[in-house]
């Protein structure tokens, strides 16, 4: 008996941090949004990694890095084109435009939540680590050196990292 050729595939990632924003790629073995959530797994390894601080303050400039483990509980916020998840993201019925109060950075945009679901509840119920907002904003609190992507169709919010949240009407 043989066992199955394990595949791997890269995936183009901007990874947003309190204090960094890095371009990278990352190369899981299977669905990305497994080796992203995996229980097991408290550091992911991005490649081919372009690091810039953010803060005006920053002494950090643009550096290039071969490979670097970045503990989970650091990312904010993921950019990820959706159709790299395969599906793995479960869209659910009722839809919530929220704006999102993390370390350094306010989020704005829809997540999916189940119909019976309360506004206060949705991050407690949901499984893992991350919940998918489609049609984002990111707003910093302070000045940036660097640029921050501004707007994405989609990207992967680390829920742990939220410090408050309301509800947007309109």
């Amino acid at each position: 008996m043989s066992l199955p050729d394990l595949v791997s595939k890269q995936y183009q990632l901007e990874v947003l941090t309190e204090y960094y924003l890095m371009q990278c790629v990352v190369e899981p073995f299977g669905m990305l949004m497994s080796y992203l959530d995996s229980p097991d797994r408290t550091n992911i390894l991005i490649k081919n990694v372009t690091m810039i601080g953010l803060g005006v303050d920053s002494k950090v400039d643009l550096i290039k890095i071969k490979e670097l483990w970045v503990q989970r509980n650091e990312i904010l916020a993921i950019r990820v084109a959706e159709e790299d998840l395969q599906g793995a993201v479960q869209k659910l019925p009722a839809l919530e435009k929220l704006r999102v109060f993390m370390p350094r950075f306010v989020l704005q945009g829809t997540l999916t939540h189940g119909e019976d679901t309360r506004l206060g509840d949705m991050f407690e119920v949901m499984k893992g680590t991350w919940a998918a907002m489609m049609d984002a904003q990111v707003f910093p609190h302070t000045a940036m050196k660097a640029q921050v992507f501004r707007n994405t169709p989609f990207m992967l919010v680390n829920k742990n990292r939220i410090r408050f949240y309301e509800a947007i009407t309109g």
